[in-house]
C-alpha cells in the first residue's frame, strides 16, 4: 500500500519541480514585477485582510479565474501547429529549457498559484487550530495571542495569493503575444512554388 502512494506521490513532486525550475525558482518568482505589484496591493490594503471577509472575495473571483484560466490553456495548445511546437522546442535558454516548456511553465505557474489561494482559503476559512487555540486561553493565554499573530500572517499570505493570482493574469497574456511572434515554418514557403516549377518544365518542353 505504501509502495503504491510512493509510486503516485514521486511522479507529482518530480513534475512539479520541473516546472518550478524551468519557471525559475523563488528568485524569478520575488524578482517578477507581478508578484511585487501584488505585494504592495496587498501591503497598502491591510484592511481586507485584516477582516477574515477576504476569503469570500476568494471564492467569488478565483474560481471563474481558474475556469478561464484553465479553458484558456486547453484550447491554446491544441490550436498550435506541431511545426510552431517544434520550433519553440528548438529555442532554448542557457539553462537548455525550450521557449515550449516556458510557455507551458507560465501557463501553470498562473493555474497553481491560483488552486494553492483557493486551499488556503479553505483551511483559513474551518480549521481546528481555532478551536484549540479558545480551549487552552484560559490556561495559557500567550497561545491564544500566538494564534491571532498566526491567523494574521496567513491572512496576508492568502490576500497576497488572490492578488497575485489576478496580475499573472497579465503574465498569462504576454505569453499568449510571446506565442504570437512564432510563426509556422510553413507560412514562408514561397507562394505557388509547385506551379512555378510544373510551368518552368512546360516551357522547356516547348
Amino acid at each position: 500500500m505504501n509502495s503504491k502512494k510512493e509510486g503516485q506521490l514521486t511522479p507529482l513532486v518530480k513534475k512539479i519541480r520541473r516546472y518550478f525550475f524551468v519557471y525559475g525558482g523563488w528568485v524569478s518568482v520575488v524578482k517578477s514585477p507581478f508578484f511585487i505589484l501584488a505585494l504592495l496591493v496587498s501591503a497598502v490594503s491591510y484592511r481586507n485582510w485584516l477582516d477574515s471577509a477576504w476569503t469570500d472575495k476568494v471564492y467569488d473571483l478565483i474560481p471563474s479565474i481558474l475556469g478561464f484560466s484553465l479553458g484558456t490553456y486547453a484550447i491554446l495548445f491544441s490550436i498550435i501547429s506541431s511545426n510552431v511546437k517544434i520550433v519553440m522546442r528548438s529555442m532554448k535558454n542557457g539553462k537548455g529549457v525550450s521557449a515550449f516548456e516556458q510557455v507551458n511553465a507560465a501557463f501553470f505557474h498562473f493555474i497553481f498559484v491560483q488552486c494553492v489561494c483557493l486551499i488556503w482559503a479553505f483551511f483559513f476559512d474551518g480549521n481546528i487550530v481555532a478551536d484549540v487555540a479558545k480551549l487552552l486561553q484560559p490556561s495559557f493565554n500567550w497561545v491564544w495571542w500566538l494564534f491571532v499573530a498566526l491567523r494574521s500572517v496567513g491572512a496576508f499570505l492568502g490576500y497576497l495569493m488572490m492578488v497575485y493570482s489576478i496580475t499573472l493574469v497579465i503574465a498569462a497574456a504576454l505569453a499568449v503575444y510571446r506565442l504570437a511572434l512564432i510563426s509556422d515554418p510553413a507560412e514562408n514557403l514561397p507562394v505557388g512554388r509547385d506551379g512555378g516549377g510544373s510551368s518552368s518544365g512546360g516551357s522547356a518542353s516547348n
